[in-house]
């Protein structure tokens, strides 16, 4: 089957072939509306077109690829976040498709990290998703190109960090004078450190890594109310507490897993995938500011 080209979707929308490379491309400086730009998106997926990254790197000097790091802990017997964490590289996936770029992701064992597949490859950036620093600099002294960290907290202007004020989103979602926050169990001890030391007199702040251990956080707090990171947290926290007892910080889109009954705020995950996009994008072109963190906030 022939392989469809740029001439192909041109056709396929009305439009010029360079209008086509524009958009795929991710060229911001040509005016090209919307429904444009959406049309000819669904057409190149609708052909099944897949841009020719050896040639494009060649003029543009760049190879088109993206590299995603998941740490992966053995040990963590409810990998919430790492569940969290394939659902917003799926996210990142399509919209960086939308820029012209192609994803390459990798499990990384905490315990035997092995970054030997994704180091041979010709990569533009990474993505690292919540790890320790310890490990951290192993990886990035794998790598040459821009490199941002997703929920770490690392004392380095050199690496640009990404992370979401679960504090200021509980703080928001509950008046409650006690607040018990749930967060599930994260690689990155820095961090779970930092929520820790930022926390108010009248907050406690449970790292949660299984079932038991949401027994004994409710056990503790027999009579308060409830704040769960994720909804998968929300649910299993559901078969010990009352609905009405419980606020829900929603991470992955999925306010459908939980009971009316129970309340809910939502930490948007694409425009999360586009704000690491976008930095991620900006860094490879070289257009940044040194800034060490972007803080995702609630509204």
């Amino acid at each position: 089957m022939k392989r469809p080209t740029l001439k192909d979707i041109a056709k396929e929308v009305g439009v010029s072939v360079a209008t086509v490379s524009y958009v795929l491309n991710g060229n911001e400086k040509q005016s090209i509306s919307e429904e444009t730009k959406d049309k000819i998106i669904q057409a190149a997926n609708r052909l099944n077109y897949v841009p020719n990254l050896a040639a494009r790197s060649l003029v543009k000097r760049k190879s088109g690829l993206v590299g995603v790091l998941i740490l992966k802990h053995k040990q963590n017997k409810m990998p919430i976040f790492t569940n969290h964490n394939y659902k917003l590289l799926e996210k990142i996936e399509e919209y960086l498709a939308t820029k012209g770029y192609h994803v390459l992701s990798s499990n990384i064992s905490v315990e035997e990290p092995n970054l030997d597949i994704i180091k041979q490859r010709d990569l533009d950036g990474v993505l690292v998703f919540n790890v320790d620093n310890r490990i951290f600099y192993d990886i990035s002294i794998k790598f040459t190109v821009p490199i941002l960290l997703i929920d770490a907290v690392l004392d380095d202007i050199l690496f640009h960090k990404i992370n979401v004020d679960y504090l200021g989103y509980a703080r928001k979602i509950s008046s409650e004078d006690k607040k018990v926050i749930l967060i599930p169990h994260l690689n990155s001890k820095h961090l779970m450190d930092k929520i820790r030391e930022d926390k108010r007199e009248n907050e406690e702040v449970y790292f949660i890594s299984s079932v038991e251990s949401v027994k004994e956080v409710v056990k503790k707090h027999r009579d308060e109310k409830f704040i769960a990171v994720s909804e998968e947290l929300g649910v299993i926290l559901s078969r010990f507490v009352e609905n009405d007892r419980i606020s829900v910080i929603c991470i992955n889109n999925e306010e459908y897993l939980l009971d009316e009954q129970i309340n809910k705020i939502e930490v948007d995950i694409e425009n999360k995938a586009k704000l690491i996009s976008d930095l991620l994008l900006r860094y490879i072109d070289k257009n940044y500011k040194y800034v060490q963190y972007t803080i995702i906030e609630a509204e």
